[in-house]
């Protein structure tokens, strides 16, 4: 008996381990207006770090609450890529998104749901405003299009085979037991 506990439990890794292979899902974002077309790309459900406000220092801000979520990623502007931080504020803090000195600070819709803690990136097209530093016209205005990345979500076809082979590995190996433990119990 205790012959076969390990083969099965090996067996039963094997079948359950490649369900839970996925691929991640990414939104790709596209930011144009005023000359610039900045693009990034994104987990469609990044790990939350939300920042909140520090007690008794901003008054505007209830002590504790979210600010943003903040993700740092490979942004390219006009052609030119570079790390970079952006800052996702929620509503209360003028929505939109925070991206370096160009374009700076966005102000919009808040871009995510349910919360800084554990957001998820909403699709579609947003208009999005910047205050013009030259003053006239007083708001410069972008258009941002998250989208998701059209990638399959199943595990490469190399995985699938790999697995095979292994599942007919183990049959085999358990055929050969069967029919040997058999035969000695016949003689």
């Amino acid at each position: 008996m205790r012959k076969i506990v390990f083969p099965l439990t090996l067996l039963a890794s094997a079948l359950v381990l490649p369900l839970t292979a996925r691929a991640d899902t990414i939104d790709d974002f596209v930011i144009t207006g005023n000359g610039l077309d900045v693009t990034f790309s994104l987990p469609a459900s990044p790990p939350g770090n939300e920042s909140t406000c520090p007690t008794g220092i901003i008054t505007s801000c209830l002590p504790g609450s979210e600010t943003a979520f903040i993700v740092s990623t490979l942004v390219t502007t006009n052609g030119v890529s570079a790390m970079e931080s952006i800052d996702f504020p929620t509503l209360r803090f003028g929505g939109g998104l925070s991206l370096g000195l160009v374009p700076g600070r966005l102000f919009g819709p808040t871009l995510f749901a349910p919360d800084a803690a554990n957001p998820t990136f909403l699709t579609g097209t947003f208009d999005l405003g910047a205050i013009n530093p030259k003053g006239d016209p007083p708001v410069l205005d972008y258009s941002l299009s998250i989208t998701p990345e059209t990638t399959a979500q199943t595990p490469e076809p190399s995985t699938l085979g790999l697995f095979g082979t292994g599942v007919l590995g183990l049959i085999g190996i358990a055929r050969k037991r069967l029919g040997s433990g058999s035969g000695s119990a016949a003689n």
